[in-house]
């Protein structure tokens, strides 16, 4: 009797040793056959792996800019080969030597990896585990689909200043108005824009660290709409709940794993598109990519090669629903604003009529709408008194016309090449110009900030016909003009910066600050700088003086702009510079330009947008 329950138990501990590999070890004799699988099917060059990895080819083989636990071999981010070769042997054999430092077994740690191989290496069912603690996360999460999302630029924010991309994770239980409680996937910086100069230095030589980040989307609203007043534009994808479950998956992955961002390169924009060529390899959109990366031109670059958006949403700022207000107010309205959001009330001095003090009530109520994020301070008293005083008027106001938008796929593209003529009072001539990025002051602001300018890396070729020479005549390392206006909202302060050289090396260099308004004359501003210049002529010149800018776009594909300076020199009696252009875009990426100036310089331009 005793030998028969001998004999039973021995079979049960059998049985349990059978079915039980994760207790008891991997095959090690499976573990070799998947070692030689993947060296046979050779892939540790297979696309997909090398997506994975963030792998990009180069003079000397593969690398990757990335550092940390996206590696399980020491040099992993060198050699796709050594990384195949230990991630098998860590997710599929006992290697404690590989998964020391790692917090959960390497399996469940890298799930994208793991489903990739188990797919390509025909791994034996006894061997892949069950990963609950992932199972139960992404079962809360819940998200089936993903969208897009671009936040509009911000040029108080130099790290803002193209915009920014960024995806958000979609669960369906969350439509209808419940899609704050969803999540966003973020790459960014790890920066301190308190650095002031050397924040933009660092920026630009990759001396900050990118890493990807999950957060409630709406903490990223509340930054963008609420707080920095930056419009949102979400473009749905038409991705299935396997690929969305994949790019979950491949984001674990990426858990604090850093690579230098550089705010031209590999930025928002770059990362994000290598995430879509992760769960899509054939779509390789990195490599539609070249020398510039602007948050907008993933958009686009999306949107033009592939199938992935469905459809788009638009999401407007507080802060616009109020510039907007207060532009249309006349001047009296505006005055009247100012006493109503202290005193809550309009008195009968001004002598509006009831539409008029309808509309100062309702933009007053959108800046303390404003105002009380800003501030974290609870005004819905002083709302709801505005509110009432609103509502004792009747209803007298309309809605105002929606504003007709252009998307940031729809704007015109970041890069362009200038082809034209024009007369100096030395010669007739022919010129070419290339900018690199990003828009002209003048050009339709679809995708940038209303009424800026914001171009980096342009040079200027001329040649003179008359007296047959041929020479640069300008290279403009940047050329920034910022007019954010005054409002009770914001007290803002525009500036200006120019860096030119012009040819036989002679330095042009120009920045100025003072203030910008909105005016009640079509889709109008002014701007006031004092503005100080340094110029290399026959001599060194140093000038400053007064300058008022004056830009108008009346129209949607109209812009123009005069500015006026008046300089007092150094070395010369003062004068006034005088610039004028005038911008039609025929349709999104050809523009016609028509340009004067003091020096009597009149020049005609062919100008066609692209992305470079």
């Amino acid at each position: 009797m005793f030998a028969k329950v001998l004999n039973y138990l021995f079979l049960v501990l059998l049985l349990i040793i059978a079915k039980a590999p994760t207790s008891w070890g991997f095959s090690i004799s499976r573990t070799a056959s998947y070692l030689e699988n993947a060296k046979k099917q050779n892939l540790a060059h297979d696309p997909k792996w090398l997506r994975l990895g963030h792998y990009e080819k180069t003079l000397f083989g593969y690398s990757s800019t990335f550092r940390g636990p996206l590696y399980i071999n020491p040099e992993g981010y060198t050699s796709p080969e050594k990384e195949l070769i230990s991630s098998i042997e860590a997710m599929f054999s006992d290697s404690p030597e590989l998964t020391k430092t790692m917090t959960r077994h390497p399996q469940c740690q890298f799930l994208a990896r793991r489903n990739w191989l188990i797919q390509k290496l025909d791994i034996h069912q006894d061997d892949i585990l069950p990963c609950e603690e992932r199972v139960r996360w992404k079962k809360q999460l819940s998200a089936t689909s993903a969208s897009l999302i671009f936040a509009s630029s911000d040029f108080g924010n130099p790290a803002s200043s193209f915009g920014h991309t960024f995806i958000k994770l979609v669960n369906p239980a969350n439509a209808k108005n419940k899609d704050l409680i969803d999540y966003g996937v973020n790459y960014a910086a790890d920066a301190d824009q308190s650095e002031g100069l050397f924040y933009a230095i660092k920026g630009l030589f990759g001396m900050y660290g990118g890493r990807f980040t999950m957060l409630p989307y709406h903490q990223k609203i509340r930054e963008y709409i609420n707080l920095e007043g930056r419009d949102i534009w979400e473009y749905p994808l038409d991705l299935s709940e396997v690929e969305v479950d994949e790019l979950i998956n491949h984001l674990l992955e990426m858990d604090n794993s850093v690579s230098p961002y550089y705010f031209f390169s590999d930025n928002c924009s770059y990362q994000i598109l290598s995430a879509f060529d992760v769960i899509r390899p054939n779509l390789d959109l990195r490599k539609k990519l070249t020398y510039w990366v602007i948050p907008i031109d993933t958009v686009k670059i999306v949107d033009r090669h592939t199938n992935l958006i469905k459809s788009k949403k638009y999401k407007k700022s507080l802060k616009t629903d109020y510039i907007e207000s207060y532009a249309k107010l006349g001047i009296l309205q505006k005055k009247a604003l100012d006493e109503a959001i202290v005193k809550l009330k309009i008195s009968d001095d001004y002598e509006l009529t009831n539409k008029e003090k309808a509309e100062v009530y309702e933009t007053a109520t959108k800046y303390l709408a404003v105002k009380a994020y800003r501030t974290q301070t609870d005004l819905d008293e002083d709302k709801y008194k505005l509110s009432t005083e609103r509502s004792a008027l009747g209803q007298i106001t309309q809605d105002a016309a929606a504003k007709q938008l252009v998307s940031p796929d729809e704007s015109h593209d970041s890069s362009a090449l200038y082809f034209g003529f024009g007369q100096t009072s030395i010669s007739d001539y022919s010129s070419f110009k290339f900018r690199s990025a990003y828009h002209d002051l003048e050009q339709t602001d679809g995708g940038a900030v209303p009424f800026s300018q914001n171009t980096i890396a342009a040079f200027e070729v001329r040649h003179y016909s008359e007296i047959k020479k041929t020479s640069i005549e300008r290279f403009t390392f940047l050329n920034l003009i910022n007019t954010n206006p005054v409002t009770p909202l914001e007290k803002n302060i525009s500036w200006k910066i120019r860096l030119d050289m012009m040819d036989q090396w002679r330095p042009d260099t120009e920045a100025g600050g003072g203030m910008s308004f909105d005016i009640s004359l079509g889709n109008s501003r002014i701007a006031y700088y004092l503005t100080a210049r340094y110029f290399k002529g026959l001599d060194h010149t140093y000038q400053a003086g007064p300058e008022i800018l004056f830009v108008s776009k009346p129209f949607n594909n109209f812009g123009f702009s005069l500015d006026l300076t008046y300089f007092a020199q150094d070395k010369q009696i003062p004068y006034l510079r005088f610039n004028s252009k005038f911008n039609y875009q025929i349709y999104r990426n050809l523009d016609l330009q028509l340009q004067a100036n003091d020096l009597r310089d009149y020049q005609f331009n062919f100008v066609k947008n692209f992305i470079f």
